[in-house]
């Protein structure tokens, strides 16, 4: 609603074999800040039960609308998916280009690594180990300045007794990283000025009382450094703590009812935040849920967004196995 307002998407993809399979798209962006039309062209392989891969290249434009500057972005990317047994795992990698046109008739480059991946594996029926990292690099020709980078890794253990399957937990370490680019802007059009660090340690747990009732809880702790200048970098400390207490009630067939109260605590901005979250949930099928909710709290979840606007209404879509 603030900047894009719409895509279509057009695209096929033929399979030649049981192994290989080629895919092409048109992606055209419309908003009032952005325009662009991109082209994608890639292949899939599988030549194994336990192996798949991947390549594409994109090519196109993007226009800004208040400035007519023409951006020419060309990418291409690599992909890798391998199961066997106990363990899964994933990864991605691509490298990108964006040639922007400048108000003195110049050009301004603009280079860009991402790199994403995730694995998990069975330690025994009951324990399982999961890891994610996600990673950019983005390099300006305008100099450090227009730079970004962004780091989250994440490793966690998820619990669940074979022999008790009514009880679920999920310990979880994260080291985040960001600093953004100077052309990023927030939801209200504001330059992202702030520089983050973060470890943030969290456990999630939640039991089955009854057919009916489950009763959870999440504790999470950030030992994170903030820098609101990026020029003169500054670190200061900005550590919090949440405590959330929740509550699912599946009252009727099909349908489940969430409440949520939550306690965010900033010590050093000697602040504290507290509200409720409610939700209901559709089920669809055996692996989905859907629902809707409204968040009365201004703050999320989640420890490394550091912008309180997480209040209003929401809507989930949850998959299960």
């Amino acid at each position: 609603f603030r900047s894009r307002c719409g895509n279509l998407n057009t695209g096929f993809r033929t399979r030649y074999s049981d192994t290989t399979s080629l895919f092409g798209e048109q992606r055209y962006t419309l908003g009032d800040v952005t325009t662009g039309l991109r082209h994608a062209l890639g292949i899939d392989l599988a030549p194994t039960e336990r192996g798949s891969y991947g390549a594409s290249l994109e090519v196109g434009f993007l226009r800004d609308d208040s400035t007519g500057a023409e951006t020419e972005r060309r990418a291409a990317g690599l992909t890798m998916g391998y199961t066997r047994a106990a363990t899964m795992g994933a990864a991605a990698l691509e490298y990108r280009t964006d040639d922007t046109e400048n108000a003195g008739g110049g050009t301004n480059n603009r280079v860009t690594w991402l790199f994403k991946s995730n694995i998990q594996h069975q330690l025994d029926p009951s324990w399982r180990i999961l890891g994610k990292l996600n990673y950019s690099n983005s390099v300006s020709s305008q100099g450090e300045f227009f730079d970004g980078r962004f780091t989250e890794a994440i490793l966690g253990y998820g619990y669940r007794p074979v022999l008790n399957d009514r009880w679920n937990s999920l310990f979880k370490y994260t080291y985040f990283y960001n600093m953004p680019t100077a052309e990023q802007v927030t939801t209200l059009n504001t330059p992202v000025e702030f520089i983050q660090k973060s470890h943030i340690l969290s456990l999630d747990t939640i039991y089955d009382l009854t057919r009916r009732w489950s009763l959870g809880g999440k504790y999470a702790y950030r030992l994170g450094q903030v820098s609101q200048d990026r020029v003169n970098v500054e670190f200061f400390d900005s550590t919090a703590s949440l405590y959330v207490l929740r509550a699912d009630w599946h009252f009727i067939n099909h349908w489940d009812a969430l409440v949520e109260a939550r306690l965010l605590d900033l010590p050093e901005a000697q602040d504290r935040r507290a509200g409720t979250l409610w939700a209901l949930y559709r089920h669809i099928g055996k692996n989905l849920k859907f629902g809707a909710g409204y968040n009365f709290t201004d703050f999320s979840d989640d420890l490394t967004d550091l912008d309180y606007d997480s209040q209003g209404f929401f809507i989930n879509l949850i998959g299960k196995i």
